[in-house]
């Protein structure tokens, strides 16, 4: 962060806490900030009874196209801190999937793997993009590679941050799960703060009028991400990728925190030997979510490997 946006930031953060200006607009501005500086415009497409709400940047006229896929009770702004360290002559698509963010709802037949899945390929054909480069992180990393063995035609290459698809090995997650508690679903105060430490080895900075309205969004998201975690799970043979990994054609970047609580590092092996054209970087000090601990890192590491792999 810049000086002078650090200045501002002081600035508006004493208007909060000195004369009662609402928490919500720093929220608002902060957002709004990270977004600029990535060059991201909020756009919203209709699919059918879908409203699919995205940030965008550049033309997909004369760029290659990037999308990417956020994770389970996230949204697309887990992706502006390392768009903004992408080359400007990308064409970036970062969408929010149904139940997610500002897109919305739908019944738990929309949240399945295949149907998430199915809706990217209806946002890709609204925008246009026979062809993508995608990336996905968590459970958007298990959606990217569904979506790679199921559409090889529409995908160049794809990237996976910490991808779900595997359960070979347990997880701190797979074990808090055992134990009825699902620490990704924030319900009462506190929690987020302790979702925070569990999802991220290196948490960015944000203060504390953002956490909280954070915190009080995912705690009204509730009922709606409960919805959705039983519909990712109730997608059976789609939780486990392993089966389906060796029709996946498109060369593959697996991008994993050595430090991840919620999938166990060790499944970057299932990755690997499952897809013949594949990559994989181990990040030393990083948590489930590199996009947001190391963007900057993050993006050089998939944008090195774009350019080992042209578009076609």
């Amino acid at each position: 962060m810049t000086h002078s946006r650090l200045a501002r930031l002081a600035v508006l953060l004493g208007a909060v806490l000195l004369t009662g200006c609402s928490r919500y607009d720093l929220y608002e501005w902060l957002i709004a900030e990270e977004r600029e500086k990535a060059g991201l415009e909020l756009a919203e497409a209709t699919l059918g009874e879908l409203s699919v709400t995205y940030l965008s940047r550049g033309s997909p006229s004369d760029a290659r196209a990037l999308v990417m896929v956020h994770g389970f009770a996230a949204n697309k702004d887990n992706w502006v801190r390392m768009a903004a360290h992408l080359p400007e002559d990308y064409y970036l698509v970062i969408p929010d999937l149904p139940g997610h963010g500002d897109s919305s709802t739908a019944g738990p037949e929309a949240y399945t793997v295949e149907s998430q899945a199915a809706t990217l390929v209806q946002l890709m054909d609204e925008l246009g993009l026979d062809r993508v480069d995608m990336a996905g992180n968590s459970m958007g990393g298990g959606i990217t590679a569904y979506f790679a063995s199921r559409y090889p035609d529409r995908v160049d290459t794809i990237a996976l941050f910490d991808p779900a698809g595997s359960t070979r090995y347990p997880s701190e997650l797979d074990e808090a799960l055992a134990e009825g508690h699902n620490p990704l679903v924030v319900r009462e105060p506190g929690d987020f703060d302790k979702l925070m430490d569990f999802v991220m080895e290196q948490p960015p900075f944000a203060p504390w009028p953002v956490t909280a309205v954070m915190e009080e969004q995912a705690m009204a998201r509730q009922s709606i991400n409960d919805q959705i975690f039983e519909a990712i799970l109730s997608s059976g043979e789609q939780l486990d990728l392993s089966g389906i990994l060796p029709a996946i054609k498109a060369p593959t970047l697996i991008v994993w925190g050595k430090q991840d609580r919620v999938l166990a590092p060790e499944n970057a092996e299932v990755f690997a030997a499952g897809i013949e054209d594949s990559l994989v970087v181990l990040l030393d000090g990083v948590g489930h979510v590199p996009m947001l601990e190391v963007p900057e890192q993050s993006a050089q590491l998939w944008h090195q490997f774009l350019q080992r792999h042209p578009e076609k």
